[in-house]
């Protein structure tokens, strides 16, 4: 019984391995580029000496304005400190007046020693008046003390104290939080200085790759470029909205089955992690010559859904489908490269991710194009045909020459 179990365990075992072996090969295939990258770059002293001179220069002007800065991170942490301390009391001062006992405010005047509530009083004096004017008079109410709400007996389950955050952890959270912060305003400002350089880095790196460069050769320098800022921006801007117009599904399929705060954060993270791929895709030109207009697979799912599934055919969600669509149309090609060969992108995806520690930044960014360029490149020409050799024409026999006169 147990080895017939276990045959088809490894049987099972096999199977998800043979499946899952093609897409973790690409997955750490477009993991390891980026460093198979940087040894193609040692190849070559010039481009290597450049490379790590400007890797390391920009790294040491990072971490040093960040070292300088460590004052305003503590200045930081203590503002925040202060106007926690501010709630905090602002919570204690609150809950002790919910806390405090009401007592009833009864106001009474005394009478020929009879003691009489206002309220009384004054309907004493009303029905006094109607009196006057033929009705009866009935006699005075005495007040009397409100009754004395009884003790509730305390509890003899001790509730058990729940487990803080201390304080301690807190401070030093916010403390690298905030010079984390500030050393990431202080390498965008670095990288805006001195792109040329890495866009001669990335030249390099695909020269001596054996990839046409996507950048024409230039003389780095340090320079202001009021463009390319501009077209940063508006691209921060159009991946916030391809980004934010799908959100709304989240709602759509969690809220109405009240799992809205067990699914979010999973469905949150997988888009992010999605558009992270796509975007690491859109780094090289070359994603962007797919003008089929083929729309991404979440859009032909939508559609799918709106016109197929009985009780989504509704026309507002069909609408929303074609804002969708518009929204997001100006990234469908980069989307649908990225379909293409979704688990080697995955990887090169999270070697960007890396990107986001501010020294590791320095050393990736000049890389990540060219690696998102050999991936197209790579795809496209074992997805084209090979060549067929045409056999080479017989060659006729020359014809005889006639010596006759």
């Amino acid at each position: 019984m147990w080895d017939y179990v276990r045959a088809i365990a490894l049987r099972v075992l096999g199977w998800v391995g043979s499946r899952l072996q093609a897409p973790a090969r690409q997955f750490v295939h477009g993991l390891s580029l980026p460093l198979q990258l940087a040894r193609a770059l040692r190849t070559n002293e010039e481009a290597w000496r450049r490379y790590l001179r400007v890797a390391v220069v920009q790294s040491l002007i990072v971490v040093g304005v960040g070292y300088l800065s460590r004052d305003s991170a503590n200045e930081a942490v203590e503002e925040a400190q202060a106007r926690a301390q501010q709630r905090a009391e602002a919570e204690r001062v609150a809950t002790s007046l919910q806390q405090a006992p009401q007592k009833p405010r009864l106001v009474t005047v005394e009478i020929n020693g009879s003691k009489f509530d206002m309220d009384y009083l004054e309907a004493w004096i009303e029905q006094a008046v109607g009196a006057l004017l033929g009705q009866p008079l009935p006699p005075p109410a005495i007040a009397e003390p409100p009754p004395v709400p009884a003790e509730e007996p305390a509890s003899t389950a001790q509730e058990k104290p729940s487990w803080q955050v201390p304080q301690a952890l807190k401070d030093e959270f916010q403390y690298w939080a905030a010079l984390f912060a500030t050393m990431q305003i202080v390498q965008w400002i670095v990288i805006a200085l001195s792109r040329d350089y890495h866009d001669a880095i990335s030249r390099d790196a695909s020269l001596l790759s054996a990839i046409e460069p996507e950048d024409e050769p230039l003389t780095p320098r340090v320079r202001v470029d009021l463009t390319w800022m501009g077209k940063k921006f508006s691209r921060r801007v159009r991946a916030l909205i391809v980004f934010g117009v799908g959100v709304p599904i989240f709602f759509l399929f969690t809220a109405p089955f009240g799992y809205w705060d067990t699914l979010w954060l999973p469905a949150f993270l997988l888009w992010t992690a999605y558009w992270l791929a796509v975007f690491t895709t859109s780094k090289t030109a070359l994603s962007w010559q797919d003008k089929s207009g083929r729309a991404p697979w979440f859009l032909r799912a939508w559609t799918w859904l709106t016109t197929k599934m009985p009780g989504f055919r509704w026309g507002l969600l069909r609408a929303y489908g074609r804002f969708w669509a518009n929204r997001t149309r100006s990234v469908f090609s980069p989307a649908v490269e990225f379909e293409k060969q979704p688990w080697a992108f995955m990887g090169l995806a999270v070697i960007r991710a890396l990107a986001i520690l501010p020294v590791a930044k320095c050393f990736l960014r000049p890389l990540i194009p060219v690696a998102a360029a050999h991936l197209v490149r790579d795809q496209r020409a074992s997805a084209s045909p090979a060549p067929t050799e045409q056999p080479a024409p017989a060659q006729q026999p020359a014809a005889p020459t006639s010596n006759a006169a």
